[in-house]
């Protein structure tokens, strides 16, 4: 299923020039930061506390944009997101332990969006975007860090591996809002994305214990330009 799904994606590639110059449709480019997380744990009581990191990454790949009128478009994409967080868990009962969690996940992104400018200031727009996005997972590791208090020296039990039998697929919620605008005679746009996913992914903690609900949710800062 991944092998076709890649193999649908190149197609839809090499299909861009040949639909852009039969539709009128615009084809771009866009890359940018992003700054990935994972939220999902509710810490119990006061046994333990949780602190969440994020992961820095890199967040890009082309789009097609289909104008519907001047101010309004549909914006389909093909982007490879990197996605993960480091979970930071202390209990305190019945033995103290600290457990850090680094999950790395690679995902080929594919949203579809609504884009509506709401103003336009000379060559200046400013847009908002929303819509849903299908994830493929391409590849994902773990390591996992547990530190035992046992009252003399402490315990440590490292374990780490590639992801799996992991969840292959994620589903999100997407929303975000920039600027286009002409520079050097080209069309470019800065555009701020908050992705929310849906689907909760049960990631491996150490050996013999439950594994942990999360779900994943990224923010993206990108440049881009459009043909």
């Amino acid at each position: 299923m991944k092998k076709q799904i890649l193999t649908s994606a190149l197609l839809s590639i090499a299909l861009i020039s040949f639909v852009q110059a039969q539709t009128g449709v615009h084809f771009g480019l866009k890359a940018g930061y992003s700054m990935a997380t994972q939220y999902g744990i509710t810490p119990a009581e006061d046994i333990y506390t949780i602190e969440t990191s994020v992961r820095n990454g890199f967040s890009g790949g082309i789009f097609l944009y289909f104008p519907i009128s001047e101010a309004v478009g549909i914006q389909q994409e093909i982007l490879y997101a990197m996605k993960g967080s480091s979970q930071d868990v202390s209990i305190s009962e019945p033995i103290p332990i600290n457990t850090v969690s680094d999950y790395e996940l690679n995902y080929l992104d594919m949203p579809i969006l609504i884009k509506y400018r709401f103003v336009k200031i000379k060559s200046v727009g400013i847009y908002g975007s929303t819509g849903i996005a299908m994830s493929l997972l391409l590849n994902g590791e773990y390591t996992v860090n547990s530190t035992i208090d046992l009252g003399g020296p402490p315990v440590i039990v490292q374990q780490s591996g590639e992801l799996e039998g992991f969840d292959t697929f994620d589903y999100s919620f997407v929303y975000g809002a920039g600027a286009d605008f002409k520079l050097f005679g080209m069309d470019f746009f800065l555009d701020f994305r908050f992705t929310l996913g849906f689907n909760t992914l049960e990631m491996p903690t150490v050996e013999g214990e439950q594994t942990v609900p999360l779900r994943n949710q990224n923010y993206v800062f990108a440049l881009g330009v459009v043909f």
